[in-house]
């Protein structure tokens, strides 16, 4: 009897057989990832709902409000998704990483939304500032659905054990990712540029100045100013690894996506509820009276709360949380 031929796959029931070595180990570094991307996604959730607590007892409903809540939750539901494809048991890849994409599409336009009501505060007036920033924001959700062809034509099951793996690289796809970074800078710039003009006329400025700590800002800018530069200096730097990362791997290329998009709303976020939490903080301290905070139009306050120890400019006072008061404070 002739010997037999050893069976191509030595143990079938293992998917990672059917992969290279090469693809097995970016297989398994982006579920490692993930994970971890959970795991931390989880506790920032988790660690500021004491704040959040206090945004939606101080406040009502608005845009702003709305984007804040969406942006994490569907980044968590991006990054579980993400994780369900490499672990299994997936009978759909193809529908599973559509709505992986989705999710991911939703996160990133409610996150970099924070920040587009931000800037038009900022530019409270100038409607050509605005209208660029609104039409650069609807391009970036534009290009992001490019994520959804690439969900429908680049994932497959990896033979038939139930895991899911992109088989092919998508050139257009750094289109997607490439946006939201062109985005996020521009309005990191933008804001700065405007805090720097206003209240630093005459003084020397440099491109030092924006990743420095600058003098002499009132408390309500300087805190804006720091919350741009952390978000952009932490995000910009995921967001350019990836954009930048090439790898004959398909999955490479998509490897710090889920990543990517749960560090930015976490980011956005952050951002957001520090400097609006602060804002509800002093007028605590101060023991004056908070009339129902409108979080579309930054911090409520009254007549009594209007006169404020910081000589402001209204339209940078009034980007506490994005978007502007038509009303100057008094000053003393």
């Amino acid at each position: 009897m002739s010997a037999q031929e050893p069976p191509s796959i030595i143990n079938p029931n293992v998917y990672l057989n059917y992969l290279s070595a090469n693809e097995a180990a970016i297989y398994e570094a982006g579920r490692d990832i993930n994970f971890i991307t959970l795991g931390a996604l989880i506790w920032d959730i988790l660690s500021s709902l004491p704040d959040e607590r206090k945004l939606i007892q101080a406040g009502r409903g608005s845009t702003v409000l709305f984007a804040y809540f969406l942006a994490r939750p569907s980044a968590l539901a991006m990054v579980i998704l993400s994780i369900l494809e490499q672990t299994g048991p997936v009978s759909n890849c193809r529908l599973i990483a559509i709505i992986s994409a989705t999710f991911q599409i939703i996160s990133t336009a409610a996150a970099s939304y924070l920040f587009l009501r931000r800037v038009h505060a900022v530019y409270f007036g100038n409607k050509n500032v605005q209208y660029f920033f609104s039409l650069l924001w609807i391009t970036g959700i534009g290009t992001s659905c490019l994520l959804l062809y690439d969900a429908i034509h680049s994932y497959r099951e990896i033979a038939d054990t139930k895991h899911c793996v992109r088989q092919q690289d998508w050139a257009a796809l750094h289109v997607a990712f490439a946006i939201p970074v062109v985005f996020d800078n521009l309005i990191y710039f933008a804001i700065m540029h405007k805090i720097l003009s206003t209240h630093q006329t005459g003084q020397k400025r440099g491109w030092r100045t924006f990743f420095s700590h600058p003098k002499g800002l009132p408390h309500f800018s300087r805190a804006v100013f720091q919350g741009g530069q952390q978000y952009y200096l932490i995000t910009n730097s995921i967001n350019w690894t990836r954009l930048t990362s090439s790898h004959p791997v398909p999955s490479y290329q998509v490897i710090l996506s889920a990543a990517t998009v749960a560090l930015t709303s976490v980011m956005a976020c952050r951002v957001y509820r520090n400097l609006l939490i602060e804002a509800l903080d002093k007028v605590r301290a101060d023991n004056r009276e908070l009339t129902g905070p409108v979080f579309a139009n930054g911090p409520m306050v009254n007549a009594s709360l209007s006169q404020t120890v910081e000589t402001t400019p209204p339209k940078v006072k009034s980007c506490a949380d994005g978007e502007g008061e038509r009303t100057a404070p008094k000053e003393v």
